[in-house]
């Protein structure tokens, strides 16, 4: 499904949670409904096809008036929030987030005590995933300038039938012609075998080997097992992506392998750092990038 983008008002929020519906963010994008989750553990191939021609569309439109993301310095950060389940996870991520041109967070839980908290100063979109009563819960990108095309899609967890959200988002760059693709991606988690959580970087591939420019690929991809850092590692090979590393690395570990990752092309970290919190169950990376 397409993501919406950008303010959301607390009636907004409230009538969403009442009825259950498809999250407006804005009028700027229009929505397609989530497939059912009993019907598949991954997304359509309509959703990751619609994807694709919104992203190739916006090569083709002229927008003056948008911003551009400076080639020398893009600072970058990315979260699991946890649903916004502790108490100072607003404080920690106004802290974290005060100075970065994108901020990526996945288990972003819009509520009626949360929708304010998100800085309105900035671009964003949200990718709905997990629902529950009162919240919807995804994948948030924010972003100091206006990116130029947005989409996302679903995948299905095959044993819980969780929905994890992918969003992609491609921003305007000074100095070049060339366009910066960024995607924001939840893993899928729990399943018995890897036929779910492959088939979603599957989908990631066919959307990102069709793009010429730079690169990033961030988020909690949920490699708890060497066989899922290896599908993620042989992708990002097939894309020329490369894997961050962190001279501090505070990176949660689950059964001793990392979960979140940045993967770039066309960039070069300048500096990269993780911090420890408390806020949440995962602790953020934060890198400065340029071509």
């Amino acid at each position: 499904m397409r993501q919406a983008m950008h303010r959301l008002t607390d009636r907004a929020i409230t009538t969403v949670a009442l009825l259950g519906g498809i999250l407006l963010l804005s009028a700027c994008a229009s929505q397609v409904g989530i497939q059912d989750a009993a019907s598949a553990d991954t997304a359509a191939p309509s959703d990751v096809a619609e994807c694709h021609a919104s992203l190739s569309a916006a090569e083709f439109r002229d927008s003056p008036d948008l911003h551009e993301l400076d080639t020398g310095n893009i600072r970058l950060l990315n979260w699991n929030a946890q649903k916004n389940k502790r108490l100072n996870w607003q404080q920690e991520l106004e802290s974290l987030s005060s100075d970065m041109n994108l901020v990526l967070v996945q288990e972003a839980s819009l509520r009626k005590d949360s929708i304010n908290s998100i800085d309105s100063s900035r671009y964003w979109s949200f990718a709905p995933g997990y629902r529950s009563s009162g919240a919807v819960s995804g994948v948030l990108t924010m972003s100091s300038s206006k990116p130029i095309a947005q989409c996302s899609f679903v995948s299905y967890e095959p044993l819980l039938r969780t929905p994890k959200a992918t969003s992609v988002s491609k921003y305007r760059l000074t100095s070049t012609d060339a366009t910066l693709l960024v995607v924001n991606l939840h893993a899928v988690n729990f399943s018995m075998g890897l036929g779910a959580f492959k088939r979603q970087f599957d989908q990631v591939r066919r959307i990102l080997e069709v793009h010429d420019g730079p690169i990033i690929l961030s988020g909690d991809f949920n490699t708890w097992r060497r066989k899922r850092s290896k599908i993620v590692a042989n992708i990002a090979q097939s894309l020329g992506l490369t894997a961050l590393d962190f001279p501090d690395d505070n990176r949660v570990k689950k059964f001793g392998n990392y979960v979140d990752h940045i993967f770039v092309r066309g960039l070069l970290p300048v500096d990269s750092s993780t911090t420890v919190v408390d806020s949440s169950d995962h602790n953020p990376m934060s890198v400065t990038l340029r071509m």
